[in-house]
Parts: C-alpha cells; structure tokens; sequence
C-alpha cells in the first residue's frame, strides 16, 4: 500500500509572520524559500528550471542559481515534497493564497512572479469587496495593510455600515485623517 502524500500548509498572506508546515510540524524558511514554494504552489503541474529562473528572477534568471536556491527547501521538505526534473510539489497543498486573503502574499518578496501575483491578487480582491459593499468584507479588506489606507475601501465602509454600528465611528474617524 503506497504511504499518504505528506500535506504542506503555506501561511503567506499576512502582515505578520509567514508559516510553513509539513504534516503539522513547522519548517524554518526564508523569503527565497517561500517564494519557491509559492510558484511551485501556483504551477501544480510543475516548472522547467528555465522557466521557473524566469519566473523567480526575471529576464536576468539563471537556472543555476534556481537550482542552488531551490537545494535548501528540497533538504527540509523532503525529495518527496519538492520534486526535480520539472520543478513541483508532490505533496498535499493548503496555502492560504490560493483560498482566502488576510493580506498581501509575501510582502517583503521581491521575485518579479511573486510581485506581480500579489499585485494581481490584491486588486482582485479589492475590486471584489468593493462591488459587494458587503460591510464585513469592506472591514476585513481595511483591516489588512492593503486596504488600511485606501480612501476608496474607507469611503464605501462608511457607506455601508449602519448607523448604530460602533465599527462606523472608527471608520469614519480613520477616514478623517486619510
């Protein structure tokens, strides 16, 4: 009987502190690994290392240093989990960037792939809570740094919330400094 694939939950949408885990038990990474796992995670079916030098580096990439880089999450996770010879993930994935939205994706990333989807995501999301007008997805959108200080999400808050509301005078004070 084949052993169960081993689940790799990716926590990268915060303001706070990102968190990886596999099979429950946290793993130790940095930004570079992250991003790593973030393409991989986005690419279910796998990269070639030029594409993902492309992807994590720009038009500067080197699949030598992709190779490198990509050593260190490889040794933590397993040979199981990051796989070679088409970069990817054979593990269960649960990332929170491809579910839900609690801030931006790796805010301190500066990878061009992982940049532009975080841009991407984020105006998704704030084009879509902004339609809604739904007051609880406007508050949670402002509470994030990504919507904080966007006049925009503040003035539709306003707009939505009920009078007796108490989170209406906090919003409608934030707006007057804005």
């Amino acid at each position: 009987m084949p052993s169960p694939r081993p689940k790799l939950t990716c926590e990268f949408l915060s303001d706070g502190v990102a968190t990886i885990r596999l099979d429950g038990r946290e793993i130790p990474f940095t930004v570079r690994h992250a991003e790593i796992l973030t393409l991989l995670a986005l690419h279910p079916g796998g990269l070639s290392v030029e594409k993902l030098a492309l992807l994590f580096y720009g038009e500067s990439g080197n699949p030598v240093t992709v190779r490198a880089e990509i050593h260190r999450p490889r040794l933590q996770l397993g040979a199981n989990v990051v796989q070679t010879r088409h970069y990817r993930l054979s593990a269960k994935v649960d990332a929170d960037f491809l579910r839900a939205f609690r801030g931006p994706l790796l805010p301190e990333s500066e990878s061009p792939a992982v940049r532009e989807e975080r841009e991407s995501l984020t105006a998704l999301v704030r084009r879509v809570v902004l339609e809604s007008r739904d007051p609880g997805a406007l508050w949670a959108f402002w509470e994030t740094s990504c919507g904080a200080d966007d006049l925009a999400v503040v003035d539709e808050l306003c707009l939505a919330l009920p009078a007796d509301d108490p989170r209406r005078a906090i919003a409608l004070n934030h707006r007057a400094r804005l």
